[in-house]
């Protein structure tokens, strides 16, 4: 069964040198898969369980990594550029994302043990870059958005660029997180801010 997805998989691989690792105790059903450019690689490792997302690379030395025990469902992972990537970590739970690295060596981290609802947002970009009229320099570049360890995220939330979530928090429904959110607190609103501290939660 395994080998048999491996080779529908790598139909949809264009280009050379591009590498998909899937664990045989892996489980992914109704996937669309595509990557074109080279050197990138997909790794689903352990236990990890894809339904129903599309996973889509554009670009060169790329990584897509889904760790050991994560389970992903309804999701779009996306990469554009070149030295990017994505990261999910174990027993992470997503219920509906569209997960964006675009950029040239951006990276889109999420830790061990979250847990994202539906219809999430998190781009390491805003959409289309915006230029100085006078000097031509891109104002909004790309940057990293890092998610820690036991991280719950509410559905309709949005992770913008640059922001780094750290291990513990939640972020309540349809929040728009901007800065930084500290280990332990509860961030909700537009923008998302601290309503309460020294928190921990369970799944």
């Amino acid at each position: 069964m395994i080998e048999k997805l491996k080779i529908r998989l790598l139909n949809l691989v264009k280009s050379r040198n591009n590498y998909i690792s899937i664990s045989p105790k892996s489980y992914l059903i109704w996937n669309k898969i595509k990557i074109s450019g080279k050197k990138n690689n997909l790794i689903i490792s352990g236990n990890g369980k894809l339904r129903r997302c599309n996973i889509s690379v554009k670009g060169n030395n790329n990584l897509i990594k889904v760790e050991d025990g994560a389970n992903i469902s309804y999701s779009n992972l996306e990469v554009v550029g070149d030295n990017c990537l994505i990261q999910i970590g174990k027993r992470t739970d997503i219920g509906g994302a569209y997960l964006s690295a675009k950029g040239n060596a951006t990276k889109l981290t999420i830790g061990d043990d979250c847990m994202l609802s539906r219809n999430i947002n998190i781009m390491t970009y805003d959409g289309h870059p915006i230029f100085d009229i006078n000097t031509n320099e891109e104002l909004n570049l790309p940057q990293n958005i890092y998610i820690g360890n036991k991280v719950w995220i509410a559905a309709n939330a949005s992770i913008l660029k640059g922001v780094k979530i750290n291990d513990g928090s939640i972020i309540g429904f349809g929040s728009i997180v901007t800065k930084d959110i500290e280990a332990h607190s509860i961030a909700v609103g537009i923008p998302a801010t601290v309503t309460k501290k020294n928190i921990y939660w369970n799944h």
